[in-house]
C-alpha cells in the first residue's frame, strides 16, 4: 500500500531516468493539487467554500502541504456535516475567505493546478478569488478524473476512492480537503510514471497533460495494469 509521507518520492521521477528522458524537465514540474470541501454543488447559487487542502507536488514526491477550515459566514447544511464531518461548531473560529484565499493564491504561486473532476473544485477557486480578493482567475485545471478515465481504461469506477482502493493508496480521511489531495497526488503520481513509460520519447509536463486528457480514449493505450 501506498501511503501518504512528505518524504515519499511518489512516481515520475524514477521514471524518467529508466527511460533517459531528461531529469532537469521533470524535476522541475510543480503542480498543485486542490480539493475543496463546500456547503453544496453551485457557488453562483451561493454555496461556499469551508475547507480546502493543497498538495504542491514536484520532482515526483509530495513537497509541501496547505490546508485551512473556511468561515463562509453561513450554516453548514446538516448533510454536509454527515459527509465530511465538518460542522458549525468547527467552522465558527476558523478564518475568513478572504485571508485563506489569499495565503492559497500565495502558496500556490505558478504551480499547474490539478484537482480530480476539476470543473467541480474549478470554479470554486475562480468564484471565491473574484468574490474575496476580486480577482479573475482563468488559470485551467489538468483534470485528474479526465485523465484517469484515458489512463485507467479498466478500472470498474473513476471516482477517487475506486482508484485508491484499486492502487492500493492509503486514503486517510474521506471527504476531507488535504486527505484527498494527497490521495489525488498519489494517483498523478503514478499516472506520470505510466505515461512516461507509455511515451518514452515524451516530456509529460502540462502541455502533454492537458492535451491527453482531451483524447479520445478509444485511441489511447489502456495503461491499468502497466
Amino acid at each position: 500500500m501506498q501511503h501518504l509521507s512528505p518524504q515519499g518520492r511518489i512516481g515520475v521521477s524514477d521514471s524518467s531516468q529508466r527511460n533517459n528522458v531528461s531529469p532537469g524537465a521533470v524535476e522541475q514540474m510543480r503542480f498543485a493539487v486542490v480539493d475543496f470541501e463546500t456547503t453544496g454543488l453551485n457557488p453562483q447559487a451561493g454555496d461556499r467554500a469551508i475547507e480546502i487542502g493543497i498538495s504542491l507536488f514536484q520532482g515526483g514526491r509530495e513537497v509541501d502541504t496547505f490546508a485551512s477550515l473556511i468561515n463562509p459566514g453561513m450554516r453548514i447544511p446538516s448533510f454536509i456535516t454527515q459527509l465530511t464531518g465538518i460542522s458549525n461548531a468547527m467552522i465558527a473560529s476558523a478564518p475568513k475567505p478572504c485571508e485563506v484565499f489569499q495565503q492559497a493564491l500565495s502558496f500556490v504561486g505558478d504551480a499547474q493546478l490539478v484537482a480530480h473532476n476539476a470543473s467541480f473544485d474549478r470554479k470554486f477557486w475562480r468564484r471565491e478569488l473574484s468574490h474575496e480578493l476580486g480577482i479573475e482567475c482563468n488559470r485551467d485545471f489538468i483534470c485528474t478524473l479526465m485523465l484517469a478515465r484515458r489512463i485507467f481504461q479498466s478500472f470498474p469506477s473513476h471516482r477517487l476512492g475506486e482508484i485508491a482502493r484499486v492502487l492500493r493508496i492509503d486514503t486517510g480521511r474521506s471527504h476531507r480537503a488535504l486527505d484527498d489531495a494527497r490521495v489525488t497526488t498519489v494517483i498523478l503520481g503514478t499516472m506520470l510514471d505510466r505515461l512516461q513509460v507509455a511515451h518514452p520519447k515524451d516530456v509529460i509536463d502540462a502541455t502533454f497533460l492537458h492535451a491527453y486528457q482531451k483524447k479520445a480514449r478509444t485511441k489511447l493505450p489502456d495503461l491499468s495494469h502497466a
